[in-house]
């Protein structure tokens, strides 16, 4: 507890709860920072702005850190979600600043933009539902079990990468870009067979 207090609170916070994204060196909520192996990762890497730890703290107490995030400070467990549910609650709770294809964007209008949530961790985005970074609300267990939470999450996670029985999916950008695709697809059809029709001579 003392070398996170030290070391990580001014960053995430002396609970774990997050610093506001408001501020440079803003380190994210850490309540569902439930696997040591992880935190540990992000001790020796330092991924984003967070320094590598591996040159400050000895291999020992970078485990006794990782034991202390994920055994005490880890609160939300993202296990059970319902797949469903979680797309209704994010299409309730969450598109109107994320969109539904949860690449964010809807808040240019007013002079910030909520971030796209693709490529983000579990972890992260159930920290930051129920933190509350920068302009985002909180949600509380009083508004969203953590069942509810982990089925946003599995909601999140799917839409990032969902089945595509119909072929190439243009990394999911939507229905806009693939009817782009397909009408230049059927323009280029159209000039080739007019080609072929004057004898391929131009």
């Amino acid at each position: 507890m003392q070398i996170y207090l030290q070391q990580c609170a001014k960053c995430h916070g002396p609970t774990g709860e997050g610093i506001s994204a408001a501020v440079t060196i803003a380190g994210p909520n850490l309540w569902a920072e439930d696997d040591p192996g992880r935190v540990m990762t992000a001790l020796e890497v330092g991924p984003s702005h967070m320094p590598r730890f591996e040159y400050i703290l000895s291999v020992s107490q970078m485990h006794a850190v990782s034991d202390y995030v994920a055994h005490t400070i880890a609160q939300i467990h993202l296990n059970g979600g319902d797949l469903s549910r979680g797309g209704e609650l994010f299409r309730g709770n969450c598109a109107a600043c994320h969109r539904t294809a949860v690449r964010g964007g809807g808040l240019v209008f007013v002079g910030t933009n909520a971030p796209s949530l693709t490529g983000k961790s579990a972890a992260l985005i159930a920290g930051a539902i129920r933190w509350g970074p920068g302009p985002m609300p909180r949600f509380p267990p009083s508004v969203l079990s953590d069942h509810q939470v982990a089925s946003i999450v599995d909601y999140i996670r799917y839409v990032q990468q969902p089945a595509s029985p119909g072929g190439s999916a243009l990394n999911w950008y939507g229905p806009v870009a693939e009817g782009f695709v397909a009408w230049v697809g059927v323009l280029l059809m159209i000039g080739i067979v007019m080609w072929i029709e004057k004898g391929g001579k131009g």
